[in-house]
């Protein structure tokens, strides 16, 4: 009898472990962009049944994720980031109780909000700061964000006498600076940056913006393709490059040339769309006026028509509209040549 209680008692120790081993299942995954990048410090939540969190992490430099000793279920990972939509995926182990431990692997994408999609890139370059300059560029960046530039600008200059190199603060103070309108001391505070770390396209991206505001077309496609070579992957770079061509063609008189300008805007404009998965309805307007500089009328009017089903409720709707029927009604009178065409 005393054999029998001993097997009965290993046995139920035994199912016992097994059990507890069934308990350390573990959840991996990573995290990517459309692009296909992965996104580090994203948030990643584990829920269950009801929405209740029961663990939250961040993803690692390489998007990557792990939770640990879960049990047999089903499980939410909800992963929200900056500028990204807010992703939702399932997760289940099976709920075999005498299984082993399971490892479920899973990719999650996320996709770029829409209106950050056209919102200037951001840069990735780490430098040794002393801690007064750090002080100085981390107070002027708050009140920058708190709309008291005047404030700001002070403590970026205050970041800069401490630490000449300090690219952040030359980058941010630039930045703020053409916000402002004082582009020639913006392309100074950028071509400081540029000088520090020549490998940050989110330089050469202002360079190309300042050039596109003062309608130097040539100078600002030279930087936005600076900018995608740098880095391919980000759609606005792409878009503006396109732009900026367009531009261009507009105003050549050799016949050649305008249309290269026209095949490579194509391109550009193309490869933001995709990157943008595409929803960056902005390409549409550029390529209405590809379709019309060529002639073909019909395609610009559909163009058009397209970025407005994407924007139903877009400002320039109007002009839009305008834009369409002037496109489909031959007869009627052209504006004059100096009439910008409508922009996003």
């Amino acid at each position: 009898m005393r054999g029998r209680s001993l097997l009965s008692t290993i046995a139920v120790l035994l199912l016992l472990a097994v059990a507890a081993r069934a308990q350390t299942n573990t959840l991996r995954g990573k995290v990517r962009s459309t692009t296909g990048l992965p996104v580090n410090n994203a948030i990643v939540e584990l829920r269950v049944g009801g929405g209740a969190m029961i663990g939250q992490t961040v993803t690692r430099n390489d998007g990557d994720f792990a939770f640990s000793q879960l049990a047999s279920g089903e499980y939410e990972v909800a992963v929200t980031v900056a500028g990204f939509e807010p992703t939702v995926q399932t997760a289940r182990f099976t709920a075999d109780r005498m299984s082993f431990a399971e490892v479920v692997h899973m990719d999650i994408t996320i996709r770029p909000r829409v209106e950050a999609i056209l919102a200037p890139p951001g840069t990735s370059f780490t430098q040794d700061v002393p801690k007064p300059a750090r002080s100085s560029y981390e107070k002027g960046a708050a009140r920058i964000r708190e709309g008291k530039s005047e404030e700001g600008i002070l403590l970026l200059r205050e970041a800069i006498s401490t630490f000449n190199d300090y690219f952040d603060a030359h980058f941010a103070l630039g930045k703020e600076l053409f916000r402002l309108g004082n582009d020639n001391e913006a392309l100074q505070e950028f071509e400081l940056a540029r000088q520090i770390n020549e490998r940050q396209d989110a330089v050469y991206f202002m360079f190309g913006m300042i050039m596109l505001k003062q309608q130097k077309f040539a100078l600002a496609q030279r930087a936005f393709r600076e900018a995608t070579g740098i880095n391919a992957n980000r759609p606005v770079s792409h878009f503006y490059r396109g732009q900026a061509l367009v531009e261009l063609a507009l105003r050549a008189n050799d016949e050649t040339q305008r249309s290269a300008d026209l095949t490579e805007a194509e391109k550009e404009l193309n490869r933001a769309w995709e990157l943008s998965d595409k929803r960056l309805a902005s390409v549409y307007v550029q390529r209405a006026r590809i379709y019309e500089r060529r002639g073909d009328k019909e395609a610009a009017a559909r163009a058009l028509e397209d970025y407005l089903r994407a924007e139903p409720e877009a400002k320039n709707a109007a002009a839009i509209r305008t834009a369409i029927t002037r496109l489909r009604n031959p007869n009627k009178p052209e504006p004059p040549a100096n009439q910008k065409p409508p922009q996003p």
